[in-house]
């Protein structure tokens, strides 16, 4: 089982949230796991729960129009591990992508309501939001420069940066549709590296 203040304490020492906000946070999260292929957050649905991954490993993705997956996103313990689609939380709209399990997870989650009704008492928890928020954006700046590069070398060069987990975790046809590069490609310009 996982102890949530001290996975806070450790992983986010700069939200520096007393016992008792941690205390509170712990009576609103939900822990479960989940089996490979469950879905987090399904498209069409709205985004109403934040959710960190503890053990396994997710991904985002859309279906494209032949009815494959298109990799948006990797999720995986101490580095990308917070499962949440910030877009169609802040637009307040159905999610556009779905967040499926790759393998059995254990994941805690918090309804966003939940949270959100603690504001009033808690107003450092709208804080804690904004800092999730902005890593989230961080996350998707990091994805917009990959993507705006011309090569798949240095797509992959620049992935291998910022997520050189990724390359352990996942299929490499999964990071090459995260890349936006032809799988094959993607194995060839790979193993000459």
């Amino acid at each position: 089982m996982i102890n949530i203040s001290e996975h806070i304490n450790e992983k986010y020492p700069h939200f520096n949230l007393t016992d008792e906000e941690v205390s509170i946070l712990e009576q609103h999260l939900t822990t479960c796991f989940f089996k490979r292929n469950d879905l987090f957050l399904k498209e069409g649905t709205p985004c109403e729960k934040i959710g960190v991954i503890f053990k396994g490993t997710a991904y985002s993705y859309k279906m494209d129009d032949n009815g494959e997956e298109v990799i948006k996103n990797f999720f995986y313990p101490n580095n990308q591990d917070i499962l949440f689609n910030y877009e169609s939380y802040l637009q307040n709209e159905n999610s556009n992508l779905n967040i499926k399990f790759q393998e059995e997870s254990f994941v805690g989650f918090f309804y966003i309501n939940d949270i959100i009704n603690l504001y009033t008492d808690y107003p450092r928890f709208l804080h804690l939001e904004m800092l999730l928020i902005k890593q989230q954006f961080q996350y998707a700046l990091q994805r917009s420069k990959i993507l705006q590069l011309g090569s798949a070398e240095e797509k992959i060069k620049l992935l291998q940066k910022y997520k050189p987990k990724a390359f352990e975790l996942f299929p490499y046809s999964h990071i090459a549709s995260y890349l936006g590069i032809h799988r094959n490609t993607f194995r060839r310009v790979f193993s000459k590296q």
